[in-house]
Parts: C-alpha cells; structure tokens; sequence
C-alpha cells in the first residue's frame, strides 16, 4: 500500500483521468487501497473528524462559520441548546442546557432564566448569574472593560431587539426585549457568525480579548487542548460535565479541516480520519463500495447569489431578473450535484419558517433573459466578476457551481472571470461589503431560524452591520422582519416572511441555486453518528466499535 503523500502527489500527477473516473476512484483502483486502516489511524479513544475547511475565530462571541461552530457546541454553551440527537425531525428541538427552565412574561418580552447549579467552567469557576452578565456586557455594553466590538456586527441578529438584562439572584437571570421576539429562544441556540455562548468571566479576565481564542474556555462537553492553526484543533472529555447523558464516549476529539476532497476522502480510506463531511458527489457510490459507512440526510442549506447593487449593469432589476432566468438552477441540483441537491427558488429555505416548496421567483427562460438585457441596454451584455470561495461547512466544488453560473450567464451575453479565496478571508470580505468590479459572491446559509434573513437582506446588516454584502436597500424588509420577530402567532410570522420573500424575488436581489443534502462518510467501526437536520452535529455520542 502506497503511504498517505504519495497518494496524495498521484492525484496531482492524474488531473485528467480523475475528470473521467472520479477522483477518489482513480486514485484508490490505481494505488489498491482498501478502507483497512493504516498505522496512522487513530486510536481507539480517539475520533479524528476532517472538515471541508479550516476554521475561525475560537472565540464564540466572534466566530465564523458553521465549520468553526461544530467546535465551538463542544466547548461552550448557553442558556438553551439544540438537540442533535435526533434525525427523524425536521427542525431540531430546543432543551434546557445552562438553564434548567425560563419563563416568557405575558407580553412575550421579558426572559426568566432558573441557570443549573453546581455548573463549573473548564477552568472551575462557576457558572452563575454574574457569569452570565459578564457575557452579555462584553457582547452588547460598549462601555464595559471586557467589551468585544466584533461582537456587535457578528450578532446582531440575537441582540438586535435587546433592551437590558440583570441578575435577579445568583441563580436566576432576567433578560428584557423591546419588542416580542418569537424565535428569541431558539436563536439563543444558534450560531455560525458569532454565538451567544458562555466564556469563563475568569478566562477573559487573564487572557483577554485577544488571546481568549488561544485559551477557550468554556462548560461544554469537549475541553480544548490546543490548536494548530491550518492543521488541527485537539479537545479532550470533559470528565466533570453536568450532564450524563451528553458526557463524550471518546476521550479525545481532533478536529482538522481539509479542503479538498479528494485529500478529505483519501485521508478517510487510509484510516487518517474517521469521519468526513460532504464528500464528492461523485465519490459516494466508490466510498460505500469499499465498505465504508454514507450518512445522508435534509440540510436547510441553501446556496444563493449575493448580487452587487452598487455595480452600475447589476444596479438595473431588468438585468437582475435576466440573470435569475438565465440559471438552470434544475440542471445544477440534477447533473452538477447528481441528485444530492434539490434546485431552490426562494429565500426561505427548506426546515426554515414559512418554506413554501411551491414559491419560484423565475422561470428558466435564456431567451426571454437575453430580451431583458436588451431593454435595459445591454443587448450585447457586459463584463463582471465572481468573487468565491472554496467552501468551507457543507460546502464541496463550489468552483464548480461558480464556473456553471459563469457558463449560463455567457449564453445570454454576461462575460465574466473568477477569483478564489480561502474560507477564512472570504468571509472577511462578506462582512466588509462587495470590492469594486464584483458582480457576485455566494456562501451557503440558510438555519432553522429566519435569523440569517436579519444578517443578510436587512438594511441594518449592511456592511460593517453585517453581511449584507450586495448593499441591498429596501426598507420594507427591515419592517417584515421586525413583524416576523414579533409574531403573536406562527402563521403570522409566516405570512410576514412570505412577504419577504415575494419582495426579494421582485428585487431579484438574491438568487439562490440549490439546496443540498447533509452528507458524510465514516470509516466502518464508527457507532453513534446522528444526522440530524442542522449544519452541525453533536459528537459526543460518536465512538468506535473497539471502544
């Protein structure tokens, strides 16, 4: 058996057949690997899970991207989380975590927390009401010592209609809302751009701001050991968690995030992983047959286009909705994806509030595209650009995607290039708004909350408020989105949403492409993996047959 590097320099040597064959088919029938594993492999306490990118900021309050989140759950909490141990659901419940329960007042904007007693940080401070108003001043009090600026911008989506909070006693803790917020509880649980998540008072106060990503310390099930920025991040059980049920079966979990592919699927056929998310589409039937184990399920991920209002061609609705019918959004989800996505046509995504899978903002229709360029004066197109990124959770061949987009925008006269980036600085550049010159930018979102509609259509989320990176302007949404928040019920939510949805079609001011599935592949002695229909999963259940 070939080792691991030499495999790897082979792919590079073999570009053209892999075109043919698949990468991983090629690669494996020529160097006769099978799915035993090699001396590399973990051992039997340890489970070893690569990502399709590496991963931000470890400071919860700061972070970014879902990739970054899978730790992030493990190492700190909140007040309520997410339970992902379920996957015959189509939204995960929400359960008590740092607070055993809560009370709603009866104008829907007060919160009663009751928090767990004899909770520790990792670094054995407690956790208590004074714990938790520390976190809130450096995530929302601009004039307190610790305060995180980042926060602000990463979070508005949780604190934007926060009115104030306070210790009521070393146990209970109240937060206040200007307004109703229906989702509040469940946008607690959530994060992927920043995370309302608790930090050790004590950890902050030794590190500070900037080396708390150097020293996380949270209440989680997961402590962490170290990180090797570009190669691994390593945590360790957390013997003294609170919480039996959810206190890991492994030891050890290593984190690594590797971009591409091939290397992600290769890695896990040598035994150098145990577990990869979102291999190649044309690499699943290969992977089961050499035995190993393909876990697929519903994702609200959806892929959608941010488009440039500031561009003077793209700053025209005619050439917007040209572009929305000139993408073969069917064709991507069917032959691109081969079948692992289902074509999206509406900003509400699936396992999202108010998805109505009969919404379509546009039909496929290149030639009446090409007609709407014309009317507004660009009867032989223009030049733009796709600003992209290599993906980072859920996320494989995205140039892919983006070089199809490129091919169908060419058939109605759109020229355009491509430029690359890496996960990280990608979103960097969403959240400082689109460069001059680029038409599009894309990342995969959409949660089992509508909060992600707050950080990237709102006004308010225009860049450094957010990712709303086109610079898209309609107040109307702002007002939609705060009604939605304040729904009294959930079909008035609904209906609100909607709302938000017709307008953003008529704007055509995002355009999303597909929806695609969850998938992973684990090696063969991996037990207790649970799909649930979320970006992230819970890993504390997950060990080896051996263990």
């Amino acid at each position: 058996m070939k080792n691991f590097s030499t495999l790897i320099m082979a792919h590079t040597r073999s570009r053209a057949r892999t075109v043919l064959f698949g990468s991983l088919a090629a690669l494996t029938l020529g160097a006769g690997m099978t799915a035993e594993p090699n001396q590399a492999a973990a051992a039997a306490d340890t489970i070893i899970f690569a990502a399709e990118a590496d991963f931000s900021r470890m400071d919860p309050h700061t972070s970014g991207t879902w990739n970054t989140f899978k730790i992030i759950r493990h190492v700190f909490e909140t007040f309520v989380d997410e339970d992902l141990t379920k996957s015959d659901v189509e939204r995960p419940p929400i359960v008590p975590s740092l607070a055993e329960s809560w009370e709603i007042s009866d104008g829907g904007k007060t919160y009663t927390f009751k928090l767990r007693k004899g909770v520790k940080f990792h670094d054995g401070t407690p956790w208590n009401a004074a714990a938790a108003k520390f976190n809130l001043d450096r995530m929302t009090n601009a004039d307190f010592k610790h305060h995180q600026p980042v926060a602000v911008g990463m979070m508005r989506w949780i604190w934007q209609d926060l009115a104030g909070y306070d210790v009521v006693d070393d146990l209970t803790f109240r937060i206040h809302l200007a307004q109703p917020n229906v989702e509040f509880i469940r946008r607690l649980a959530a994060g992927g751009s920043g995370a309302p998540r608790m930090i050790s008072p004590k950890a902050i106060e030794s590190h500070g701001n900037a080396a708390i990503e150097q020293n996380p310390i949270g209440t989680g099930p997961f402590k962490f050991v170290e990180r090797v920025v570009g190669e691994k991040v390593v945590l360790e059980r957390n013997d003294d968690y609170w919480n039996p049920a959810r206190t890991p079966k492994v030891k050890r979990l290593i984190l690594r995030g590797i971009p591409e592919v091939a290397t992600r699927e290769l890695a896990l056929i040598s035994g150098e992983v145990d577990i990869i998310g979102t291999p190649s589409p044309d690499s699943v039937e290969y992977l089961k047959a050499q035995g190993l184990q393909i876990v697929r399920g519903p994702s609200p991920t959806m892929y959608t286009l941010w488009v440039n209002f500031k561009d003077p061609a793209l700053s025209n609705q005619k050439v917007r909705k040209a572009i929305c019918m000139a993408i073969d959004r069917v064709g991507m989800a069917k032959y691109l994806r081969k079948g692992m996505a289902q074509p999206a046509f509406g900003i509400l995504n699936y396992g999202g509030p108010g998805h109505d899978p009969d919404f379509r903002d546009c039909r496929y229709d290149p030639e009446q595209a090409k007609k709407l360029l014309a009317e507004a004066g660009f009867p032989n197109g223009f030049t733009t650009r796709f600003d992209w990124t290599q993906g980072g959770g859920s996320d494989v061949n995205t140039k892919g995607d983006a070089e199809w987009l490129q091919r169908d925008l060419a058939k109605i006269g759109i020229k355009s290039s491509i430029e690359m980036f890496d996960n990280g600085t990608y979103w960097d550049m969403m959240g400082a708004g689109m460069r001059e010159g680029a038409g599009f930018m894309s990342v995969s979102w959409g949660e089992s909350s509508f909060f992600w509609l707050d950080q990237v259509i709102a006004a308010g989320a225009i860049p450094p408020g957010g990712f709303n990176s086109g610079y898209y302007n309609n107040p109307k949404i702002d007002q939609l989105l705060s009604k939605a928040r304040a729904s009294a019920t959930t079909e008035d939510m609904h209906a609100a949403l909607r709302q938000v949805q017709q307008i953003v079609a008529d704007d055509a001011a995002f355009i999303p492409y597909f929806t695609a599935d969850s998938v992973y592949a684990l090696r063969p002695d991996v037990k207790g993996f649970v799909l649930a229909p979320q970006h992230w999963i819970d890993l504390t259940g997950v060990h080896k047959a051996s263990n």
